[in-house]
């Protein structure tokens, strides 16, 4: 329909209009432009032809009008032809890829700024006069060029802006994926040497052990598999919806299956209800600080020590307690690597550990402090301001 409009109406304003080649430029200029924009964007990688095309035909009218002895101003038409040039311009900034492109923009440039002889009459004028009148009315031009640029810089900056966001999700999944998956790993591991030992003299419980074993690799794989879905969920951003994270509310099964897989005493305590009065950021952090801590006791304690984890409301706000004693001598563990690991209890090879908690502790403006304690022991102790508390409705 467009190109219809293209071809009939020039068709009729050449005979009726004393500026008719000016008019025809105008009027296929509009005409074109409605085109593409009733079919964008599949008339995207024809819109720098189209630019060049009509910045042709508008030199090509503008010299006709000249040559046929019309030095009076043209009327409205070059006014219109200008306005879609500087769409045109401002639109293939924006979306140009080449430097083909680049050349169309700079005779646009040229096909704008000489519409201003029929406009003004400046036909009349020196040649001197002419060129100042082109370059004044070729600011018009520029405009256009510094729109397109400005809107190109802005849709660069929101692609940057998402690709940034979806690294930034990617980066905290891996480290959701280590954090979580270490705890149950680790007590793969050490459930494999209680059952080493067993094997020689109870081996009736070495089943109990195994199935223990199991039970933790099929929630590690568990974790992987929801963190690669979500990752793959990722390149499709309407899709991206993040798998929930674990949260305070599981503290009591985490604890449970620590309790089943350490050899000492594991206490837990609680406020009631605390675990389901705290906002999800802060239930998410507090649960992979009690993970944290628990990895490093299997890592770093020696084995039967006394852990105990105390989650509690505070004068401040929630106070978070975990706490491991040794109930004798290391057994089973070389002292020079209790010695070395008590040096740096959170030193982890390719994790975040207790140093990145803390920076999240941070961010709900809390603190995380962590220590020896004497006279055999480490303490971790974490502080939550009263904002981390949902408001009673």
């Amino acid at each position: 329909m467009a190109t219809c409009l293209a071809v009939v109406v020039p068709v009729g304003v050449w005979g009726s209009s004393s500026h008719s080649p000016l008019a025809v430029a105008a009027v296929m200029a509009v005409a074109t432009l409605a085109a593409h924009a009733a079919m964008w964007p599949r008339t995207r990688h024809l819109f720098g032809v189209s630019t060049g095309v009509l910045s042709m035909l508008s030199l090509g009218t503008v010299g006709l009008w000249h040559h046929v002895g019309a030095p009076m101003p043209a009327g409205p038409w070059p006014l219109l032809t200008t306005a879609v040039l500087i769409v045109y311009i401002a639109v293939l900034c924006r979306i140009a890829t080449s430097r083909i492109s680049t050349l169309t923009v700079a005779v646009a440039i040229v096909a704008e700024s000489v519409l201003a002889v029929p406009i003004t009459g400046a036909a009349e004028l020196e040649w001197g006069d002419r060129i100042a009148v082109c370059g004044f009315w070729s600011l018009a031009g520029i405009a256009g060029i510094a729109a397109g640029l400005y809107l190109r810089r802005l849709d660069e900056a929101r692609v940057r802006a998402v690709a940034q966001a979806r690294r930034a999700q990617r980066v905290q999944l891996a480290t959701d994926l280590h954090d979580f998956v270490a705890h149950d790993v680790s007590a793969m591991v050490i459930q494999a040497q209680a059952a080493r030992i067993l094997l020689n003299k109870r081996a009736a419980d070495v089943a109990d052990v195994l199935a223990a074993i199991e039970g933790d690799g099929t929630r590690a794989l568990n974790a992987m598999d929801r963190t690669i879905r979500v990752l793959r969920e990722l390149e499709d951003v309407a899709a991206a919806a993040r798998t929930p994270l674990p949260d305070a509310t599981e503290l009591p099964d985490l604890i449970q299956r620590y309790a089943a897989a350490w050899d000492g005493p594991v206490t837990v305590a609680i406020d009631p209800g605390l675990e389901f009065s705290l906002l999800p950021e802060a239930s998410t952090t507090v649960y992979r600080v009690v993970v944290e801590a628990l990895t490093n006791v299997r890592r770093h304690a020696p084995l039967g020590a006394a852990v105990d984890v105390r989650l509690h409301r505070s004068v401040g706000g929630v106070t978070l307690v975990v706490t491991n004693r040794s109930c004798g001598p290391p057994a089973g563990r070389q002292s020079s690597v209790l010695v070395q690991s008590r040096r740096d209890p959170v030193r982890r090879h390719g994790g975040t550990g207790l140093r990145g908690l803390a920076e999240r502790v941070e961010m709900l403006g809390g603190t995380l402090d962590y220590g020896p304690q004497s006279p055999a022991g480490w303490q971790l102790h974490v502080d939550l301001p009263a904002d981390v508390l949902r408001t009673a409705s």
